[in-house]
Order: structure tokens, then sequence, then C-alpha cells
């Protein structure tokens, strides 16, 4: 998203000051990470064909919404106007995951120090085993000396490598994470943040596509589609299949679930002054402020969750080191 963001803010500024696209965008292939596909794009555009048409090869990499924007923005004649407004959209989306990163910060340098200190440990058990010639196993899992370590980083990248890959499981392929999705959408605050972030990026979707004279149905599927969340996108059909039996948008939106009653509202009274892009741009802002409330929430619920996992390692240590030491004394006990 840092990538395109800065494509189309540069590239928007020269084509609203009336520079030619072409020299622009050679402009641009070089500083982007993907030069190879830019260059392509170049190559197109020099051919004769459209902006446009030199991305769809790139559709899925670029995102359908992008292309398909362009393409309304060049029929229209505004492409600069549209390519700030997508700068924007990649501006917030950037924003919002710095502001959630920053929040994890504290948390996470906390567990990273609790993983640290427990590896520490494991190695300090090796020495006293080679000093005084005596196990002592303070996990009861074996991790004792360089080989305890070893396994205790084995598990580590295990853990690690499940989460990354069930990270991308999600992210890459909406249809079968959907069942994950609608677990999430469950689980207190967690659910509702992610549904506040589904229902940004569906207002500022409404915003960009239905200011553009684009057909109602192809700006709803590409706005639903940018949700990216199972629960919220798959109540398009039902919205689709009110609008094609004839009926209003603010009755497609009321047939379908899931959704606030804020949009709604907004939806409905939209339609009714015209004013339906600047109503959606300005929810927008609403549910972008309501997502960076729920992320703090969510750091301090995660801050005290690393707490309780610190907490309850010290604990569990604690009651090992007292049944080791309480075995030693029942021996010296017992050998009198």
């Amino acid at each position: 998203m840092k990538q395109l963001s800065g494509f189309c803010r540069r590239v928007g500024i020269s084509v609203k000051a009336g520079l030619n696209l072409i020299d622009a965008m050679k402009r641009e292939a070089p500083r982007q990470r993907n030069q190879k596909l830019w260059q392509e794009v170049v190559r197109s555009l020099e051919d004769g064909h459209s902006l446009a048409e030199s991305l769809q090869p790139f559709k899925k990499q670029l995102g359908e919404m992008f292309v398909a924007l362009i393409e309304v923005g060049e029929e229209s004649g505004h492409l600069g106007e549209m390519l700030t407004d997508l700068a924007d959209y990649y501006d917030q989306m950037i924003q919002i995951r710095r502001d959630f990163l920053k929040s994890l910060t504290w948390p996470i340098i906390e567990l990273s120090a609790a993983i640290i200190i427990i590896g520490i440990l494991i190695l300090a058990l090796g020495v006293i085993e080679q000093i005084t010639e005596q196990r002592i196993d303070l996990f009861g899992f074996g991790l004792v000396g360089m080989t305890g370590f070893v396994r205790y980083v084995i598990f580590l990248a295990a853990v690690g490598a499940i989460g990354v890959l069930l990270y991308r499981f999600i992210k890459g392929n909406i249809q079968r994470s959907r069942p994950i999705h609608y677990f999430l959408v469950r689980i207190p605050k967690l659910g509702r943040m992610l549904k506040t972030l589904a229902l940004m990026r569906l207002t500022w979707g409404l915003h960009l596509t239905m200011r553009t004279g684009m057909d109602v149905c192809r700006a709803l599927t590409l706005s639903f589609q940018g949700t990216g969340f199972a629960p919220i996108r798959d109540q398009l059909p039902v919205i689709l299949n009110e609008i094609e039996n004839g009926g209003t948008l603010t009755d497609a939106f009321q047939t379908a679930k899931r959704l606030d009653d804020d949009l709604l509202s907004s939806i409905d009274a939209g339609e009714q002054s015209g004013n339906l892009p600047e109503l959606m741009h300005k929810l927008t802002n609403q549910y972008l402020q309501e997502s960076l409330l729920h992320l703090k929430v969510l750091s301090v619920i995660g801050g005290f969750a690393v707490y309780g996992c610190i907490a309850i390692c010290i604990i569990f240590m604690i009651f090992r080191v007292f049944s080791f030491y309480l075995g030693i004394l029942n021996d010296a006990v017992s050998g009198i």
C-alpha cells in the first residue's frame, strides 16, 4: 500500500498539472519495488493502450478496485483526481496499520523479554548441571542445557511459522478462510474492530465509486469485495438481488445482515438527498476514529494478556522450584 500510495500521489499530481502520463509513468517505474511490472505498463502505454488496459494483466497484484477506478478516471477525464483519492485511501490504511503496530509495541517487547529470559534460564540450568552433576528440570519438558535450548528455539520457530502461514491463509484466499473470519467476528472487541475496519473500507469504496457515475451494481461489487472480510462481503448477493428486483439502495441494504445502523441511515439520507458520496466520506472518517479506539482497547487487553502469560510462567516455575527442593528435603529426611 505504501508503494501504491506514493505512486498514485505523484502521478495524480503530475496528471492534474497537465504533464504527459507516459513521462510521469517513466519517472515512477524505477521507484517502484516491482520495477518489471511497471516497465511492462510503460511499454503498453507507449504501444498506444490506455492506462487501464495496461494495468489489466496485473489486476491480481494491484487489486481489482484499483484497476477499475483507474478505468473510470480515464473514461470520465478525471484520472488525476481519482489517483489522489486512491492515495488518500491507501494513506488511511497505512495509518491504521501503523497505529495498530504502535499499540502493540510494548506488549511485544515484554513478551520478547520473557522469551529471552526463559532461553537464558534453560542454558543456565545446563551450566548448573555441569557444576553440581545434578539435573534440575524446572519446566518438566527436558529443557535443560544446550539440547533443551535447541528444542526451545525449534518450538518457537514452529509456532512462528504456523502463525505466519495462518495469517497468509486468512489474507490470501477469502473463500478458504471464510470460517476463520466468522469465528473472529464472534470474539468480543476483536470482532467489532474487524467489522468496523471492513465497514470503513466499504464506505470509502462507495465514496470513490458512487461519485464517478459507475453502474450501481458494479460500484457495490467493487466496494464490498474491497472489504476483504467475509461477514460483510457475503451480504453482496442479497443486496444485488434486491436491486435487480427493483428495490432502492436503501431497501437493498436493509435486507442485508451484519451492517451498521449508522451505515443504513446514511445510505437512506444519501439516496434521498443525492449526496451519497459525501455522506459515505464522512462515515468513513467516523469508522476510522472508531477503529482507532478499538485498537487502543485491544492493545490494553493484549498487554494484560502478556502480563498474565508471564505471571503464569513465573508461578509455574516457583512451584517447580518448590517441588524440586521439597524433594531434596524429603530425601534428606528419609536418609536420617
